[in-house]
C-alpha cells in the first residue's frame, strides 16, 4: 500500500478539467475504429478516504499503451461533485474486479472510457514534461453510455476482441435504455457479484441482438426454422421451384453480407458496391435464375407433360402462407426503426421476395380460376397445356421489382418538401465548385470569407472524442492554405471563424464542452497570434466580434468576455451564471453597446456598455436566446424560442427543470436604446439561428422548415416560404449600394439550397447539394456567406456529407450567381 502513496498524492492535487457527460447515443462500432487504446485493467487498490484508484494494465486489445499502472485521483469534476458520482463508482470497483478501458490521446492529453460490470465512467490523463509520468484523474459517470452498452465486463471484452478481429460486429446501441449505472457488488455473504441480475440484463441485450437478426438471415430459412411443418410442405408441392429457391437464398444471403459490411467495416467506395451497383447485380443473378427456370420447366414438359396440370390448391395455400410470414416478419421492421426500414437493405430483400411470392399466388389463383378454358371440347382434360411455371412467374416479378429498386432506390436523400414556386428570371446560377475539407467529417461554422482566403471550423467525430480544426482554404484553387488543430488538442470548432487585422479569432467546444478556449491565429500562416489561447470554465461556440480593438465574445456560463485583440489579455468580464445567465449565441456590437441573449437561467436581453461592461439594460423575453442578436440602427433583433437548434423542445440539466411543454418561437424587435420591445412576431417553432436583414425587411429561418420575411418598420408578414423539414442554419441577404435587397438565400439541414426573391419569396433557382457533391447531406449548421462583385455573387455553405457507402466527409460548396440586367 505503501507504494502508491507518493504518486496517489502528487494526483490529488492534479486539477480536474471540465468535460461535459455525453449525451449523443454512441456506436460500439464508432468506439472501435475510433479510439487508439483499448485495454483491459484489474482494479489493484481502493482508497476511498483519498480519494484515490489505482489500476494495473492486464491485456492489451489495440494499441499499445505506454503505461501498466493507472494511479487516478477520483476527486471528480463538478459533474461528478453534483451527482455524487465519487462514492458511486468506488462502491462499484473492488479490488480484483476488471475494467475495459477505451482511449486516445490528444497533445499531452488521454481521454478515456471506462466500463465495469454496467458501469461507465470518464477519466482524463495528463502527460507530464517528462513525457513518460501520466496523471490520471477521474472526472465523472457516464450514465446515458449504458445505451452503448451495460452488459458485463467478460462480454464487452470478448466484443472487442470479436470486433477488432472482425470475426462478429459489436451488437448496436439501444436508444431506449434508460440512462443509469450498474449494480454494486454483493458484499461478503450475499453471493456472487452481481447475483443473477447481471445476467438477466445482459439476456435483454442479447435478445434485442437476436430479434433483429430474424430478419436479417435467408427468408426461406427463417420460415423452415419457424415453421418446418410448412417447409416440409412447400419441399414436396413445390419441388419445381430449385431456381427460385436458389435465387432467392443467394439474393437474400447476399444483401446480409452487404449489409454487415457496410454498416460494420466500410465499403470501397467503387460503384458495384454503390446501392445500385450492388441491386443490379442481384438483377443480373436474377435474370439467370429466370432462364434457368425456363429452361428447367421446358426439359421437363418434355419429359412429363404433365407438369403443365392446373397447379393444386395446396400449391396456392402454401405460397399465400408464405406471403402471410413474410408480410409480418417485414411489418416487424417498425418495431425496430421507420417502416423505411423495410425497404432498405437487409429487409429488403425479404420484402422483394414476398412481393414477388405474391405474383406467383396471382398467377397460380389466375391458372385455378381459368381452367375450364383448358378443357377440349368434349370436356376432357388434354395432355398439354401452353402455360409457363409459377416459378417463372415469380422469378420474373422478383427481376422486375428488383430492377425498380436499383432504377429508384438509393438516390441522395433530399427533403420531401416541394421546391419554392420558381420566380423565373432575375437571378441564374452560373457554376457550383466543391472544396473538400481533409481529415474532417464535419462543417460546424460558416464559412468566413477574407479576401483570396476561406476560414472554417470543423471536426472530426470518432468513437467517445471528437478532434477540432480550423480550415484556411484558397477560393480560387481549392486546396487548404493551412490546417489549424492546436497539437491535436482542440475542441470541435462550431464557432464561425472572425478575421480582423491579419489574425483569426475563433473559439471552440459545443454547449455541452466545458473548459473552452479562443485562439487568436494568423491569418496567412495558421500560427498562434497570442502568447496562449484564452482560457474560460465554459464554451466559447458564438462568433468572436472586433471592434475598436477589442474582441468581444460569448462564453456560456462564464458569461460574455472582453478582450484586448492583439495581446489577448482580459479588458473586462460580464458574468454569467453569477447572474443567472447564460450567453452562447455571438454579441452584436453597435457604437457603444454590446447586445446579447440569454438562453439559461434567466431568459433575458441584455445591452452592456463596450468600454467598461457595465449593464446598461435588462428585458425580460418569454423563451431562451442561443442565436445571435442583429444590431440594425435604432433596433437590436432577437430570434428567440423553446428548445435549441436541433430540438423543439428540450429539458437542461443546468435548470434542472423539465422538458418545455410545447414548442414555441418569435423574433422580437427592441429599441438599442432600453431594450423595450417595438414589435414582436410570433412563431410555430424556435429561430436559434442568425437573422439578416436589409433595407425594407428581416428574414428568419425558423424550425418548422419555412423562411420568413417580415416588414422591418412593423414586424408584418411579408411572406413565408417551406423548404424543407426545419433548419439549423439561417437565412443570408444580397443588397445593392442603397441596401436594397436582390436575393435571399437559405440551405436546409438535407442540402437544399435556394436563391429566393426578396419581395416574394419565390426561388430564383434551386439546388441540391446530393446532386451536386454525389453524397447525402446528414448536417448542414453553416449560415450561406455572400461575398458579392457586381451583379455577381459567390455562395458559400459547409456540410456533412455521406458516400453511398455510409463514409462521411465534410466540404464546402460555392454557388455563383449573377443577376440579371
Amino acid at each position: 500500500m505503501a507504494r502508491v502513496r507518493l504518486p496517489l498524492l502528487a494526483l490529488l492535487l492534479l486539477a480536474v478539467p471540465a468535460q461535459a457527460v455525453i449525451l449523443r447515443l454512441v456506436s460500439l462500432q464508432e468506439v472501435l475504429d475510433g479510439e487508439q487504446l483499448i485495454f483491459v485493467a484489474a482494479v489493484d487498490s481502493v482508497l476511498p478516504e483519498r480519494p484515490a484508484l489505482v489500476l494495473k494494465l492486464d491485456e492489451k486489445l489495440k494499441g499499445d499503451p505506454p503505461f501498466d499502472r493507472l494511479p487516478v485521483n477520483m476527486t471528480g469534476d463538478d459533474e461528478a461533485k453534483k451527482g455524487e458520482h465519487t462514492k458511486l463508482i468506488l462502491d462499484r470497483l473492488d479490488g480484483g474486479r476488471k475494467v475495459v478501458v477505451f482511449a486516445s490521446k490528444k497533445g499531452k492529453r488521454y481521454n478515456a472510457m471506462a466500463f465495469t460490470e454496467g458501469t461507465w465512467f470518464s477519466l482524463q490523463g495528463v502527460v507530464d514534461d517528462d513525457g513518460k509520468t501520466v496523471r490520471w484523474a477521474f472526472l465523472h459517470g457516464e450514465p446515458y453510455l449504458r445505451r452503448t452498452f451495460k452488459g458485463t465486463t467478460a462480454e464487452l471484452r470478448q466484443i472487442c476482441v470479436d470486433g477488432l478481429a472482425k470475426k462478429a460486429p459489436p451488437p448496436a446501441p439501444n436508444e431506449k435504455e434508460a440512462p443509469g449505472f450498474g449494480p454494486a457488488p454483493k458484499k461478503e455473504g450475499g453471493g456472487s457479484e452481481g447475483g443473477g441480475r447481471r445476467g438477466s440484463v445482459v439476456g435483454g441485450a442479447a435478445l434485442f441482438g437476436v430479434i433483429p437478426s430474424l430478419a436479417l438471415v435467408g427468408p426461406l430459412a427463417i420460415i423452415a426454422a419457424l415453421f418446418p411443418g410448412a417447409a416440409a410442405s412447400m419441399a414436396v408441392a413445390m419441388k419445381r421451384w430449385r431456381a427460385f429457391l436458389v435465387v432467392a437464398s443467394v439474393n437474400s444471403t447476399a444483401a446480409l453480407v452487404y449489409w454487415l459490411v457496410r454498416e460494420y467495416w466500410g465499403l470501397p467506395d467503387w460503384w458495384l458496391f454503390t446501392y445500385q451497383g450492388f441491386t443490379l447485380l442481384l438483377v443480373g443473378f436474377t435474370f439467370g435464375g429466370m432462364v434457368w427456370a425456363d429452361r428447367r420447366y421446358r426439359r421437363l414438359v418434355g419429359e412429363d407433360p404433365t407438369a403443365t396440370t392446373t397447379p393444386t390448391r395446396k400449391e396456392l395455400r402454401i405460397l399465400l402462407g408464405v406471403v402471410a410470414v413474410i408480410g409480418l416478419l417485414v411489418a416487424s421492421a417498425r418495431f425496430f426503426g421507420p417502416w423505411s426500414a423495410a425497404v432498405d437493405f437487409p429487409m429488403r430483400e425479404f420484402a422483394l421476395i414476398g412481393v414477388s411470392l405474391l405474383a406467383s399466388a396471382g398467377y397460380v389463383g389466375y391458372r385455378r380460376l381459368t381452367a375450364a378454358h383448358d378443357l377440349r371440347a368434349d370436356g376432357t382434360e388434354p395432355p398439354l397445356r401452353v402455360s409457363i411455371s409459377g416459378e417463372l412467374a415469380g422469378l420474373s416479378a422478383l427481376f422486375t421489382v428488383t430492377l425498380a429498386a436499383a432504377l429508384v432506390g438509393g438516390l441522395p436523400a433530399s427533403t420531401t418538401t416541394p421546391p419554392p414556386e420558381s420566380a423565373g428570371g432575375g437571378v441564374r446560377l452560373l457554376d457550383v465548385q466543391v472544396y473538400e475539407l481533409p481529415d474532417a467529417n464535419q462543417v460546424m461554422s460558416s464559412v468566413t470569407v477574407n479576401g483570396d482566403r476561406l476560414y472554417v471550423g470543423a471536426a472530426k467525430s470518432g468513437g467517445f472524442g471528437s478532434d477540432g480544426f480550423v480550415f484556411a482554404l484558397d477560393r480560387d484553387s481549392k486546396q487548404v492554405a493551412w490546417k489549424f488543430a492546436a497539437d491535436g488538442d482542440l475542441m470541435p470548432v462550431f464557432s464561425t471563424p472572425t478575421v480582423s487585422g491579419g489574425k483569426v479569432f475563433v473559439g471552440e467546444g459545443l454547449h455541452t464542452d466545458k473548459g473552452s478556449r479562443l485562439f487568436a491565429l494568423d491569418a496567412a500562416t495558421g500560427k498562434t497570434a497570442w502568447p496562449n489561447p484564452f482560457p474560460t470554465t465554459s464554451h466559447t461556440e458564438g462568433q468572436p466580434r472586433v471592434a475598436n480593438g477589442r474582441l468581444y465574445f460569448a462564453a456560456g456560463d462564464d458569461g460574455l468576455i472582453c478582450a484586448d485583440a492583439a495581446k489577448g489579455t482580459k479588458v473586462w468580464q460580464f458574468a454569467g451564471k453569477e447572474q443567472k445567465l447564460h450567453i452562447d449565441g455571438a454579441p452584436a456590437v453597435s457604437g457603444k453597446r454590446v447586445f446579447l441573449g440569454s438562453g439559461l437561467y434567466t431568459l433575458a436581453r441584455v445591452a452592456v456598455d463596450a468600454d467598461t461592461g457595465n449593464e446598461l439594460w435588462r428585458q425580460p423575453q418569454a423563451y431562451r436566446s442561443f442565436g445571435p442578436p442583429l444590431a440594425t440602427g435604432e433596433h437590436v433583433l432577437y430570434g428567440i424560442g423553446t428548445g435549441n437548434m436541433t430540438n423543439d423542445t428540450f429539458a437542461y440539466a443546468e435548470e434542472g427543470t423539465p422538458s418545455e411543454a410545447a414548442p414555441g418561437g418569435a423574433v422580437v424587435c427592441a429599441s438599442v436604446t432600453d431594450g423595450k420591445t417595438v414589435w414582436e412576431a410570433k412563431l410555430p417553432r424556435s429561430v436559434h439561428t442568425p437573422l439578416a436583414a436589409d433595407a425594407l425587411f428581416v428574414y428568419v429561418a425558423c424550425r418548422d422548415g419555412s423562411v420568413y420575411c417580415f416588414n422591418r418598420a412593423t414586424g408584418a408578414v411579408w411572406w413565408s416560404v417551406s423548404l424543407g423539414s426545419t433548419f439549423t442554419a439561417g437565412p443570408a441577404v444580397a443588397a445593392d449600394d442603397q441596401g436594397r435587397p436582390t436575393a435571399v438565400y437559405a440551405a436546409t439541414p438535407e442540402g437544399r439550397v435556394a436563391c429566393l426573391n426578396p419581395y416574394t419569396g419565390k426561388a430564383y433557382w434551386v439546388r441540391e447539394l446530393a446532386e451536386v457533391g454525389g453524397r447525402r447531406v446528414t448536417e448542414l449548421y453553416s449560415t450561406p456567406a455572400v461575398v458579392q462583385d457586381g451583379r455577381r455573387r459567390s455562395v458559400y455553405v459547409g456540410a456533412q456529407l455521406e458516400s453511398r457507402t455510409r463514409s462521411k466527409s465534410a466540404a464546402v460548396f460555392r454557388f455563383d450567381d449573377e443577376t440579371g440586367e
